[in-house]
């Protein structure tokens, strides 16, 4: 039996609320669309193989790690902007580290449903750690000078930051987001995995 629909003139005021709930939910399933699609997508960081390199010539440590990160979206590519880490060797020293993100593509873009893997790298002098930087408001931030005598790189925690957005089918953006990762007893005498949080 076929179902007729009297025309507009003649509907009945269960007509009206039908159709209108039948476009609500229409606006609603578009609109969920809308935000799943550019919802951030799910990243994760974890450190692989730090390594430290001293040479009894040079004054200089040179701390090396591998910074993994992993893009668990299928749709959704990963853009970074700013990106660096601290070395955290105590609870008031730390060495800044630079990120090389020539593995990304474009040095910025990580593809939906990749795992990137950056070198990150920092040197330590250990000649200028006893002196204390100097300090002014127009300065950059500077690592506070550590104790004198050996350090121990056995148990340190590095700290990720950066700035990051994330696009979707490759049109839409979403707004940028500030990332912090943690990544705590990372053992810089021997190689392994550190996850991050």
């Amino acid at each position: 039996m076929a179902i007729q629909i009297p025309p507009p003139g003649k509907w009945s005021h269960k007509h009206i609320v039908l159709v209108a709930l039948i476009g609500s939910l229409v606006v609603n399933a578009i609109t969920a669309a809308i935000f799943i699609s550019i919802s951030p997508a799910h990243i994760s960081f974890s450190i692989e193989n730090p390594t430290t390199i001293d040479k009894a010539d040079q004054d200089t440590k040179y701390h090396k790690f591998t910074l993994v990160v992993n893009n668990s979206s299928p749709h959704t590519a990963v853009h970074y902007g700013a990106l660096s880490a601290e070395i955290w060797y105590t609870e008031e020293a730390w060495v800044p580290a630079v990120a090389d993100r020539s593995s990304l593509d474009d040095g910025t873009t990580q593809p939906p449903g990749k795992e990137a893997r950056i070198d990150v790298s920092a040197e330590y002098w250990k000649s200028e750690q006893g002196s204390t930087p100097g300090e002014s408001s127009n300065e950059k931030r500077s690592p506070p000078p550590a104790p004198a005598g050996e350090k121990d790189w056995s148990n340190c925690t590095v700290l990720v930051m950066g700035s990051v957005w994330f696009k979707s089918k490759g049109w839409i953006s979403t707004r940028s987001y500030d990332v912090r990762a943690n990544c705590s007893q990372v053992n810089f005498n021997k190689p392994g995995t550190f996850p991050c949080k």
